[in-house]
């Protein structure tokens, strides 16, 4: 039987309905590609109306039994109906309370089926904070939501980007926030998950884990604060002497540079927004994987795309690497 990766819906105001649709039309005589796509039907067939984008689906599901049946047939491109949008109050680039609750369900839904045995990898579509906040939902990030739904004890998020795999301490924090966190625990913290993770064959383990610095370097050698001295090389000398093998810190003007020519297993960024800029940056296509779910989920790289929704011009090519990436990693154990 296939291998079905599960694909969530995002926020539906935005550009991933047209972006799958238009990504999966391109998969339709590949034999390898088996997918199942979870939201609402009527704002793909809106879509597919208002920009005369076919659709590529071959099943549609309201049921794991139906799913089931379906995947014993051979289908490959499944749409399963895991929420209902009224289309008379929906509006392209427009999010709502009812497009937040759309989005919340489509991923636990997209979860619920990798979890009943009916799929096997996670690709998640951009959603809206915005949105989930006008549901009413206290969780409004995917890195929380997915925490959530999988009931996981721990999860990093960590950017690939070419040759780097880039964990930030914070996710999704004000700058002010992520500086305030940069402890000695939650170093050795961080440290110790991405130190546990070298026994996945994603991780050339014979690499070192780099650390970068929080402040820039002075000329003279020094740093131009003392979170280096007081907090991150006394980290660092803890998991050295546990037998991790952790270097640095290396200032942000050369890790990454240094990381592009695959010199590290992975970098260890003290602010999340750091990382995504050096990804930005880097040759190749980004995207992001959750470690530490009972699953492997690859997420597509970018916001909503809530400016360019409904015109039928969105990009494709950050869809194309999450599922090319789910594609070259499906049969290799990630979990650590």
């Amino acid at each position: 039987m296939q291998r079905y990766t599960v694909l969530s819906m995002g926020e539906p105001a935005g550009t991933s309905p047209e972006i799958i649709t238009r990504t999966l039309r391109g998969l339709v005589r590949d034999p390898e590609a088996a997918v199942i796509v979870t939201g609402d039907d009527g704002i793909f067939r809106r879509l597919a109306s208002d920009i005369d984008l076919p659709l590529p689906f071959t099943f549609y599901a309201e049921s794991h039994d139906e799913l089931s049946k379906a995947e014993e047939e051979g289908e490959r491109l499944i749409f399963y109906r895991s929420s209902s949008i009224d289309l008379r109050s929906f509006s392209y680039g427009a999010v709502s309370a009812q497009t937040g609750k759309a989005s919340y369900e489509a991923l636990h839904c997209a979860v619920d089926i990798i979890q009943n045995g009916l799929g096997h990898s996670l690709v998640t579509s951009p959603i809206s904070s915005t949105a989930l906040s006008m549901a009413g939902y206290r969780e409004q990030s995917l890195f929380e939501l997915l925490g959530l739904f999988a009931s996981a004890s721990w999860t990093m998020n960590m950017i690939e980007a070419g040759k780097m795999n880039i964990f930030g301490l914070t996710h999704r924090r004000s700058l002010r926030s992520a500086v305030e966190a940069v402890t000695r625990e939650n170093l050795i913290s961080a440290l110790i998950r991405i130190d546990s993770l070298r026994v996945s064959p994603y991780f050339d383990g014979s690499k070192p884990i780099a650390v970068a610095s929080l402040n820039p370097m002075r000329a003279d050698g020094t740093w131009t604060g003392d979170e280096e001295e007081k907090v991150i090389i006394p980290a660092i000398e803890t998991l050295r002497a546990l037998g991790a093998p952790v270097i640095g810190p290396i200032p942000s003007d050369s890790v990454y540079e240094r990381a592009v020519s695959g010199e590290f297993s992975s970098v260890l960024t003290m602010t999340a927004g750091e990382g995504f800029a050096a990804a930005a940056a880097a040759p190749g296509r980004a995207v992001m994987l959750t470690w530490g779910l009972p699953f492997m989920r690859v997420g597509v790289m970018g916001d909503a795309g809530l400016p360019l929704a409904g015109k039928g011009i969105a990009s494709i090519e950050k869809m194309q690497a999450a599922l090319s990436e789910v594609l070259r990693l499906r049969d290799v154990s990630l979990m650590a």
